[in-house]
């Protein structure tokens, strides 16, 4: 059973068949609820998110790339055995709630909406529904909290009545107010920068639809001789037809006509077209926390792409998957795999580099090969096959010899004091 807002009451209700929410109850009356509490149209912003979304290049450029990259990073889930041994638990409904929450939606469409919807609308919010999680799509949110900004009340709003969602598990992300705990829509910052770039934008649109194709005047030699009306109608009417185009490629001169050009065309370099979208890029990245370079909105002077994966998934996106990893493991994760367990993003695996160079450098770091056979066939799915199993040691990687495959030099050999045989032991 699911609770819902009846005029001032809070009243059971059965689940509805079709979305499993409770919309309709044996009640006498119903008052439709208005779904949201009325200061939260105080923070609606001006450009709603789905104007901002389908008609600015900026925004969709910028909160596209976070959610992009957010979504494609793995979320695993852990065991833990002791303070200092986790388990990974891939089986666990921990983890694959979350890889595939249900039909037609998978883990990386769940992340990419509810990370469009943090950025958008300051707020989102997963509900844990028949053990599947089930985003909460912004625009239905219904958040109340107390004169502290702390949240107590969870609510969704389905046909003009709010279904109480308290009682259930709930991951709730939502940013600064100074009057609730609800976050306040970047785009009411962001509304004075995105309407100068869009009237710029239809400015430039009507400078090349409606100037005229000759700016100019027709001169006409005072020795010519004088027009009578018919001749005059003749002429205009010629040279309008050359001007919508009916008439070829140039018009016709009569009696030693000249013509004179007064145009002042402006080319899209002199509209400043190409640096105008650049600074709205940088100015919509910039408020979303992304250096400019990233989204191509700046130069850029990266050295190497190790570089670029450690700035992306480390001080960029980072505070996205903290925020989504305490959330969910605040009640979510608990309830489908027990208190033990609990869930992160795979961001090393985001930030290392090539299978290559990840081998150089964890066979230096560990002395010796790191990976069985069994291991290495796995990591390019290849059956399993018997007596794989065991690491391989070359002869000369030993304890005191090389140290590593990668490293050609020798170490000193130590006699069973742990001294080398060129050099004398310790007084």
């Amino acid at each position: 059973m699911v609770s819902f807002a009846v005029g001032t009451e809070i009243v059971k209700a059965a689940p509805d068949p079709l979305t499993g929410l409770a919309t309709r109850g044996p009640v006498p009356f119903l008052t439709p609820d208005p779904g949201a509490p009325l200061y939260a149209s105080t923070n609606a912003p001006k450009l709603t998110p789905e104007k901002a979304w389908k008609e600015h290049p900026s925004v969709r450029k910028v909160v596209g790339f976070i959610a992009r990259n957010v979504a494609g990073v793995p979320w695993k889930a852990f065991e833990r055995v002791e303070d200092d041994d986790r388990r990974r638990v891939s089986g666990s409904p921990a983890e694959r709630a979350f890889r595939v929450p249900r039909r037609f939606v998978t883990g990386y469409s769940l992340l990419y909406r509810l990370t469009v919807d943090r950025c958008l609308y300051d707020r989102a919010a997963v509900a844990l529904v028949d053990g599947a999680p089930r985003r909460i799509p912004p625009r239905s949110l219904v958040i109340e909290s107390n004169a502290l900004d702390e949240i107590e009340f969870v609510g969704v709003n389905v046909a003009g009545r709010t279904v109480d969602l308290t009682e259930l598990p709930l991951a709730v992300m939502t940013g600064w107010d100074s009057w609730s705990g609800d976050g306040i829509s970047p785009l009411t910052t962001l509304d004075a920068i995105l309407r100068e770039q869009a009237e710029s934008v239809d400015w430039r649109r009507r400078v090349w639809d409606e100037r005229p194709k000759f700016s100019g005047i027709v001169k006409r030699p005072l020795t010519a001789p004088k027009w009578g009306e018919t001749q005059r109608t003749r002429w205009v009417e010629s040279f309008r037809d050359f001007r919508a185009g009916k008439a070829g490629g140039a018009p016709i001169f009569e009696d030693g006509m000249e013509w004179e050009d007064w145009s002042s065309s402006i080319s899209p370099k002199d509209a400043l077209d190409i640096d105008g979208r650049k600074l709205t890029d940088a100015e919509v990245a910039s408020a979303f926390y992304v250096p400019p370079e990233l989204v191509g909105a700046r130069e850029g002077t990266f050295s190497n792409i190790t570089a670029f994966r450690q700035m992306l998934f480390g001080p960029v996106l980072g505070p996205y998957f903290t925020e989504y990893e305490h959330a969910l493991n605040a009640e979510i994760v608990p309830a489908l795999g027990g208190d033990d367990v609990y869930g992160e993003f795979d961001r090393q695996a985001a930030i290392n580099g090539s299978l290559l160079e990840q081998a150089k450098l964890l066979s230096t770091a560990t002395g010796g090969p790191w990976m069985t056979r069994a291991e290495a066939r796995g990591a390019v799915n290849l059956p399993k096959k018997d007596g794989t199993e065991e690491l391989i040691i070359p002869m000369n990687v030993l304890v005191g010899g090389q140290a590593s495959p990668q490293d050609g030099v020798t170490g000193t050999p130590t006699d069973d004091r742990g001294v080398g045989e060129d050099q004398e032991p310790a007084a």
